[in-house]
């Protein structure tokens, strides 16, 4: 299993895809410095009524708001977009040619023919998948990171940036830049798996076409309902709303919290992830299993 997994992840990191991936990444970069320090003082602005609406003792630890506005916030600030908008769709690409890459290159009956075993084949494909997201994942965390020090320096005492789900209303208060690091990493590897959950649907689509476009298009697609249907209709939606595939994402700005943080939520979240992880990969086990290639 561990040397089919290798292979896989081998076979993908030889993609052209991945450049593409990068230079999207350092266009975001340069876009999210230039947006933040055009609009800095904006958010000093912001930043000082946030404190100013918070007790005595924790407005003297930010007597200066504007080093609230520092690189840790950017990187929260830049990472909350990356997740929602960027790495969803190079998941769904990498998900989505999976197995239908193997279908259209006309790889896999050979590969099959061979009586390897279908569901292992399947699952070093799922968890290669899942380890290239998570490298991505903390590399665009740990490199958005550093540019933020290297433009906008570092304070010891750290705004929070709950900003929740797009659409609801933030709210902030002061940590440590300690806890603020920790919940940025932490926040970071749940996103991963929340992205591999997420992806899981174009992983599925894969294995029943023979066009990765398809099945990363078929992805997106479901990924953007579900985020209609959770923003815009929530009222209708109260009862389905929380096993909707944009719903696990929540977890990312759950863990930027002064109090600890919610576990129940975080469990309940990974409990619907578990539900898309079996779906959409037992899936594609079955239908390799009966089908004749």
């Amino acid at each position: 299993m561990i040397l089919s997994i290798y292979h896989e992840i081998v076979k993908m990191a030889s993609q052209k895809k991945h450049y593409i991936m990068l230079i999207g990444f350092a266009f975001l970069m340069v876009m999210m410095v230039f947006v933040y320090w055009k609009f800095q003082d904006k958010f000093s602005e912001a930043a000082d009524g946030m404190v100013q609406g918070m007790p005595y003792l924790m407005r003297m630890m930010a007597s200066e708001p504007l080093t609230l506005c520092d690189g840790l916030m950017f990187a929260r600030f830049s990472c909350q977009i990356l997740f929602w908008v960027v790495m969803p769709i190079f998941a769904f690409m990498f998900a989505g040619e999976a197995i239908a890459c193997e279908q259209q290159d006309g790889t896999l009956r050979a590969y099959l023919s061979r009586g390897f075993s279908r569901t292992q084949f399947v699952v070093a494909k799922f968890i290669a998948v899942f380890l290239v997201i998570l490298f991505y994942s903390m590399l665009f965390a740990t490199l958005t990171m550093l540019i933020g020090l290297v433009f906008f320096g570092y304070s010891k005492v750290q705004i929070t940036l709950f900003m929740g789900v797009p659409g609801e209303f933030p709210t902030a208060g002061l940590v440590s830049a300690n806890k603020a690091i920790a919940s940025y990493f932490l926040a970071t590897l749940y996103s991963a798996f929340a992205l591999s959950a997420i992806s899981s649907v174009s992983f599925m689509i894969s294995v029943f076409v023979k066009r990765m476009t398809v099945a990363a298009t078929g992805g997106l697609v479901f990924f953007f309902v579900s985020f209609i249907m959770q923003v815009a209709f929530s009222q209708f939606t109260e009862e389905i709303r929380p096993f909707l595939i944009t719903r696990v994402m929540d977890g990312y700005s759950q863990m930027f919290t002064i109090d600890a943080v919610n576990w129940d939520s975080i469990i309940k979240s990974f409990a619907v992830m578990c539900i898309y992880w079996s779906v959409c990969v037992a899936t594609p086990v079955v239908v390799l299993n009966i089908k004749e290639y």
